[in-house]
């Protein structure tokens, strides 16, 4: 006879999800900034928190050697991108 036990239960670990998402938002709204001739812009991504957002395109940015073109900007929890002249 096998011991019940209250609190847990026998069950053999699933593997993990491979839940990898690499977002071309980041990538195509960087794109649509730099193709609008705008000066500033506020940035709207649903579903994405803003630290999150100001740090994947402070990234991108710097990935794509843009620095002396874009810089983002947070203020107020709301992310903008702005052309430097």
């Amino acid at each position: 006879m096998s011991k019940k036990f209250k609190w847990i239960v026998q069950e053999e670990l699933p593997p993990p999800e491979k839940f990898v998402r690499k977002r071309k938002e980041y990538d195509e709204c960087i794109e649509e900034f730099l193709d609008s001739g705008f000066e500033t812009v506020r940035v709207n991504i649903p579903d994405v928190k803003p630290k999150n957002l100001y740090r994947q395109l402070h990234d991108r940015i710097k990935q794509k050697g843009l620095e002396g073109k874009v810089r983002v900007c947070m203020r107020k929890d709301k992310v903008y991108l702005v052309r430097l002249k």
